[in-house]
This record gives C-alpha cells, structure tokens and sequence, in this order.
C-alpha cells in the first residue's frame, strides 16, 4: 500500500536513496553532498527523499544507526566468547555492509557506532595495558587505547578498500592474533 512506512516500495525507494548517497560519499566529503544530487542518482524526487529524510546529515545518522542497531547484539562479548569469534562476526558485519563501514570507519572520530564498539572493550583494555606496559598514568593508558583503535580500524579499513584476496578469517586472524598477543602477555 502506497504510503505505509513498511511497505516494499517505500523500503526499495529507502534503500535506492541510501545507495546513492553511499556511493556520492565515495568520491565527496559529506558537508558537499546535495539533495538534488542524491535524488537525481536514487531516480527519485526531492519530495520523497524529504518524506524520509531532512537532509544529507539526517541521512547519514541513520545509516550509522541502522548499522550500529546491526552491531549491538555483538557488541556485548560475554564471559563464554572466544576474541576470535567476537572479532569475526563484528569483521563479518562490517564486510556485509561494506559501504556504509567504510565510511563510516574512515569518519570513526565522529562515530557513535564506533565509540559503541570500542567503549564495550576500553575498561578491559585499559587494564591489560597497565598490566603490560608498567602503566598507571590514566592519560597515557589512554594514547595505547588510542594506539589500538587507530590501528584495529586502520587494518579493516586498507583490507576493505585495497585487499580482495584477505578472507574474513584471515583478517580475523591478524587482529586476533594482535590483541591476543597483548592479553597474553598480562594474563
């Protein structure tokens, strides 16, 4: 039925709108990006892309809220999950959803997903790095935490964007192999 919030037309004109932008985004910073030019590549008007969205930001928000409500039944690693298995179905997600991770990753500073993801392991991580490197200073705790979230996203980040022969678990292994390498050393 036209003009259900649910229906299938209403959900491919969503998703038709949300690639365009995906794909704008690709080669223009998002504070560039214009409701015409995301019309014209959705094939839709600017009367429905308003129906759904303000504008380009308001569109970009939920993106990163679609994914994040895909990402916070993983977020919650319990006491019986393997770091392995943790990263691989978070990793499995972000390929998944490639182009809405990859930007959103690249923009991580300004990411509530991101601040999501690694706020779950910060506490842990922070002790572990006390542990490991002789630490108590809670500020310079904070430039290794800081060391290990630029790293983990920088790593899925280039296997995104340049690697096409990286399996999901192979990169899954680096990383895991990465932080177990530290959790080893602490325990």
């Amino acid at each position: 039925m036209v003009g259900r919030k649910n229906n299938r037309r209403t959900q491919y004109t969503i998703a038709a709108i949300k690639e365009a932008f995906l794909t704008l985004l690709k080669d223009t910073d998002l504070s560039k990006i214009t409701v015409t030019e995301i019309c014209k590549l959705a094939d839709v008007n600017r009367g429905t892309f308003y129906i759904h969205f303000s504008d380009p930001f308001d569109l970009y928000q939920k993106i990163e809220l679609d994914l994040t409500e895909q990402i916070k039944p993983i977020l919650a690693m319990k006491p019986q999950d393997q770091l392995h298995d943790w990263l691989q179905r978070l990793i499995l997600l972000f390929k998944e959803n490639e182009a809405a991770s990859r930007i959103i990753l690249a923009n991580y500073q300004n990411s509530k997903m991101v601040n999501d993801i690694f706020s779950e392991v910060h506490e842990a991580a922070m002790k572990d790095f006390s542990i490991l490197f002789n630490e108590q200073n809670p500020l310079l705790l904070e430039y290794y935490f800081t060391y290990f979230v630029k790293g983990t996203i920088g790593t899925i980040l280039d296997w995104m964007e340049n690697d096409q022969e990286t399996s999901v678990e192979e990169i899954t292994d680096v990383l895991s192999n990465l932080i177990s390498t530290f959790t080893r050393k602490t325990d």
